[in-house]
């Protein structure tokens, strides 16, 4: 009667123990190889060829690199390469200068008062 008691509680540990084992080595294979990537592809030239990096990619063709998180969320012709947003933001650093946007702001006014 010990035995079959005994029997059953090692089955029982035996197939818990398997079990752990199985989501152990699932969990370890899930972190080396990771899940399955996105495909990502160049807006520009279109290839799939790119280079992915945790926030972006590279395309080797066209040498220019792209925020992954507006491939597919922003139609392929308006999405702008790093450099391209730098050379945008850059033309506004003038515009620290007080008198700079004071002068600017007024262009702008001027434009709009001849308008109307």
């Amino acid at each position: 009667m010990y035995d079959m008691y005994a029997m059953k509680i090692l089955t029982t540990h035996c197939f818990i123990c398997i079990i752990n084992l199985s989501l152990a080595t699932k969990y370890i294979f899930i972190g080396f190889i990771g899940p399955m990537a996105k495909k990502y592809y160049c807006p520009r030239c279109k290839t799939k060829k790119v280079m992915e990096y945790p926030d972006s990619i590279e395309c080797p063709d066209c040498l220019l690199e792209f925020d992954k998180k507006q491939i597919g969320v922003i139609p392929d012709d308006e999405i702008l390469a790093f450099t391209e947003m730098g050379g945008f933001f850059d033309s506004f650093k003038e515009l620290k200068d007080p008198e700079k946007a004071k002068k600017f702001f007024d262009s702008i006014m001027e434009d709009l008062e001849d308008e109307n």
